[in-house]
């Protein structure tokens, strides 16, 4: 699995431009890119400058082409395409956004209610205005400029945009959105260690995920489950993958995979040390006490 900004921020190849809480990034590709699992562990804005863009999620399908956008929520997970066109590249702006930078510049929306949002959708088209298009052109110019090195002139064409996005036509939902940032609350620790224990990402991801810094995260926890996220995480995964043996059919390689486990040799190994034999062992002797009935 994917988890983004993280991916792009250690990757030498995609431009891409950080300060505290945004990453801009462009990135290009002149080959077909085959489906990914993905974590957004940031808020972020997508503009498909070229080409065509699939993506996969719990709220549906959506097809994007030349000149058109989504918002995606962090945390959720869902596939992802890119199709250059006809033998053309593959060409998109991403903009990704930390809570702190969302209920900032909510304060200076208008003071009313505005409409809220009945279901709260990971992922959504925002539409894109003249003006949007300029304010994009003149972004791509930044990287290597001194100005792309500018915390404070990055801030104020960031909230630009935001701006665009919040006067154009169209983006009613999007609005809504930041809106309710004004109410929203760092994530119950539990709830969110639940959704997330078999998901193949970091214990940063998690903590950025729930709104905390890796270090309040880890001591929150501590005093929530008096142990370690990664131990925790372990035998959770472990216990959920022996309930996936007694209860389901499928194949060890598959309950592997689906208790956040990539290699089937290191499932393996822990699993024998939790429980003392492997888990094809560990059917094995399932199906012989149930036979013995």
């Amino acid at each position: 699995m994917i988890t983004i900004p993280r991916h792009i921020h250690r990757s030498n190849s995609i431009p891409s431009i950080a300060l505290g809480g945004i990453t801009f990034v462009q990135y290009r590709s002149i080959e077909s890119e085959v489906r990914h699992e993905v974590c957004v562990s940031q808020h972020s804005l997508v503009f498909i400058l070229e080409g065509t863009k699939y993506i996969h999620s719990a709220d549906g399908d959506i097809v994007l082409e030349k000149g058109e956008a989504f918002f995606c929520r962090k945390g959720c997970h869902l596939m992802s395409e890119m199709v250059p066109k006809g033998g053309g590249s593959f060409d998109t702006v991403l903009f990704f956004f930390d809570d702190s930078m969302f209920s900032g510049f909510v304060d200076q929306l208008d003071s009313a209610p505005g409409p809220a949002l009945t279901e709260s959708r990971a992922v959504f088209r925002i539409a894109v205005s003249e003006q949007i298009r300029t304010f994009l052109s003149s972004m791509v110019q930044l990287f290597g400029s001194a100005l792309g090195r500018d915390d404070d002139f990055l801030r104020l064409k960031v909230r630009e945009l935001l701006h665009y996005l919040c006067s154009s036509e169209g983006n009613d939902e999007f609005v809504s959105f930041l809106r309710s940032c004004r109410n929203e609350i760092r994530s119950d620790l539990s709830s969110l260690m639940e959704e997330y224990f078999n998901k193949n990402i970091s214990i940063e991801d998690i903590a950025e995920l729930s709104g905390r810094s890796l270090s309040s995260f880890k001591r929150e926890f501590s005093r929530t489950y008096s142990t370690t996220p990664a131990r925790w995480i372990r035998e959770r995964r472990l216990s959920w993958a022996a309930q996936l043996i007694r209860n389901s059919r499928k194949n060890i390689t598959e309950i592997s995979f689906e208790s956040g486990y990539d290699s089937l040799s290191h499932f393996s190994s822990l699993f024998r040390k939790r429980y003392g034999m492997t888990p094809s062992e560990y059917r094995s002797e399932l199906n012989s006490s149930k036979s013995g009935l």
